[in-house]
């Protein structure tokens, strides 16, 4: 109740003027548990804002659990020495993006941190990268990509090898060069070490990974200059593997058929993308049907059908069927198996191979995305894993869209990912507390939704409310990409009330002012979405009514603190006077008389 209620109240009786809420809710009454699990649903900013609100919450923001893993897109060394006393004790998995970020992670202090993936850090430096694993000794994953790594040379790797020798997965994308020496440091003094992947390898010496014996999944997906021959013949040798990645590379027949053959370990091939082996199996479609035991997966292929066969005698307890086949293998059953391991490796070699299809566009994939390519995404959607999540959804943003300057999607693909019950999948990813996850998934709707059909479904979904709500986010990339959407939606005659009366020309009027630096572009295609947006005539005048009254109220507060900053200085001015009468000589006519 505010001051003036309390006044009348008083004046007239409380009968007159009952308070607004009669039960007001004590939020400091919710049972920790309860408080727990709303802050976990929450970012750290949000989180830091209701920690200063009461003692009681700020106690429990500090909780070990809400502090044990932290996703942060922009980070300098001060923000990260604000974060240090609050999650430095407590952090054990770590993401970062940019390599900003990657440089201010060391002031976090971080003693026991155990994952830590990077993105963005086309940048990254040897030294930076030597100065996070002398830091970080206790890792046990690093994962650093999608982007490539121009300026890390196998020193840097060396460096890794010698500071973390607890390190089990290791994941690099872009590398010039992987030597022999860096791969002896890794195989003398990383023994845990079983996940090694190479993405989009330069150069990399193929007789030295064998002596990596305590690999189990090895991925040289996008690898140059490697010599089948000599590299099947010496993998085939590794003890332990299980699983190997050729995805993207020029692989030949012969050398997928030694590897089947010599090892004795190997399960599953994954060879996405291999244009030998299509021709292969364009020619002879039974290639690799009798493969002892071992799964080879092409694109020629369906892919959950094949791995829900191989699965099969694999969990005898539970039926697993090809459109669920990845849920089944990560149940009980298939943890007690070790199908569980596999195919959660699976997921991310999947989901790294089906982001870098849509980049090359090669000829001849259109039937794949229909036939299985927009399910596999969808699965992948519903990964535990957050990175493959990410990259799930950046596929359904790029994969349909045919002319990036015009904005032509391939209507096609956009309807199997609608047909396939995609959008209430992307809709309750955009609700999601992950932001970097929210603005991948408002990024596919708003490139899906330039199809008709598939705007219609998203706004009869319940996407304007949730775009609109997006629009508010105190996240730029947030925003944007929720503007997108509500753009792409008010093409539509039958979304532009909808989209209004969500109060969705209010929150992109206020994204202008939120963000007044630099953001030209942005506001110039802002101004047209309102304009599309407001051009019904029943909205149309309380939109430009309300869009004017922003302007003026924006650029009275302007000038009136402009009008505050001179008083400031005028004042400061004579009272500097007053208190120096020497200065009255110098000072100007007005001040003088004053």
């Amino acid at each position: 109740m505010t001051r003036r209620l309390r006044r009348r109240a008083a004046r007239d009786g409380p009968a007159a003027h009952p308070h607004p809420h009669p039960h007001p809710l004590d939020w400091t009454a919710l049972p920790d548990d309860a408080t727990l699990h709303l802050f976990a649903r929450l970012g750290y900013r949000d989180r830091a804002a209701l920690a200063a609100t009461c003692r009681a919450w700020r106690a429990l923001a500090a909780s070990p659990c809400l502090w044990a893993a932290l996703h942060l897109r922009r980070l300098d060394p001060a923000a990260a020495a604000t974060l240090a006393p609050r999650c430095a004790p407590h952090l054990r998995s770590l993401r970062l993006a940019g390599r900003a970020a990657a440089e201010a992670a060391p002031f976090l202090r971080a003693a026991g941190l155990r994952s830590l993936r990077l993105s963005g850090c086309r940048d990254l430096t040897d030294a930076a990268l030597a100065v996070l694993a002398a830091r970080h000794g206790g890792l046990a994953e690093l994962h650093i990509g999608p982007d490539p790594l121009d300026r890390i040379s196998s020193d840097a790797l060396r460096s890794v090898a010698l500071c973390c020798p607890r390190l089990r997965c290791l994941r690099l994308s872009g590398l010039r060069e992987v030597t022999a020496d860096a791969l002896a440091d890794l195989a003398r003094h990383c023994p845990l070490l079983h996940d090694l992947a190479f993405i989009d390898c330069l150069v990399l010496d193929e007789p030295a990974l064998a002596g990596l014996t305590s690999l189990r999944f090895l991925s040289v997906a996008g690898c140059q200059n490697i010599k089948w021959a000599t590299a099947s013949a010496s993998w085939a040798q590794l003890p332990s593997l299980t699983a190997l990645d050729v995805s993207r590379t020029d692989v030949s027949p012969g050398a997928v058929s030694r590897l089947i053959s010599h090892s004795t370990t190997l399960r599953l091939i994954c060879a996405l993308n291999c244009a030998s082996l299509e021709e292969e199996e364009a020619h002879s479609p039974a290639a690799f049907a009798n493969s002892r035991g071992k799964l080879v997966l092409t694109i020629n292929r369906t892919i959950s059908k094949y791995i829900a066969a191989d699965a099969a005698p694999l969990c005898p307890d539970t039926a697993v069927k090809d459109t669920v086949v990845f849920d089944e293998c990560r149940s009980s059953s298939g943890k007690r198996n070790g199908v569980s391991q596999l195919i959660t490796w699976l997921e991310w070699i999947l989901s790294q191979s089906l982001l870098r299809i849509p980049e090359s566009n090669p000829h001849g994939m259109n039937q794949f995305w229909l036939d299985q390519g927009a399910a596999l995404l969808l699965t992948l959607l519903k990964s535990s894993q957050e990175d493959v999540q990410e990259r799930a959804a950046t596929t359904l943003a790029t994969f349909a869209v045919i002319d990036d300057e015009n904005t032509n999607v391939d209507p096609a693909r956009s309807e199997a990912v609608m047909l396939e019950g995609g959008i209430p999948m992307l809709l309750d990813l955009a609700r999601c507390s992950r932001e970097s996850l929210q603005s991948e998934a408002a990024k596919a709707i708003a490139n899906l939704s330039v199809n008709p059909k598939v705007a219609k479904a998203v706004a009869d979904q319940g996407g304007i409310a949730i775009l609109t709500n997006m629009a508010k986010s105190v996240n730029r990339l947030v925003a944007e990409e929720a503007a997108g959407g509500l753009w792409n939606l008010s093409v539509g005659e039958e979304h532009k009330v909808a989209i209004a009366a969500a109060g969705g020309v209010k929150a992109l009027v206020d994204l202008i002012f939120r963000w007044p630096a630099g953001t030209g572009v942005l506001v110039r295609t802002i101004l047209k979405k309102i304009h599309l947006t407001c051009c019904t005539d029943s909205v149309c005048n309380g939109c430009a009514v309300f869009v004017v009254a922003v302007v003026i109220r924006n650029v009275l507060l302007v000038h009136l603190q402009i009008l505050l900053r001179m008083t400031n200085v005028a004042w400061r001015l004579q009272r500097l006077v007053a208190s120096m009468p020497w200065l009255r000589l110098l000072a100007p006519a007005k001040l003088k008389g004053s």
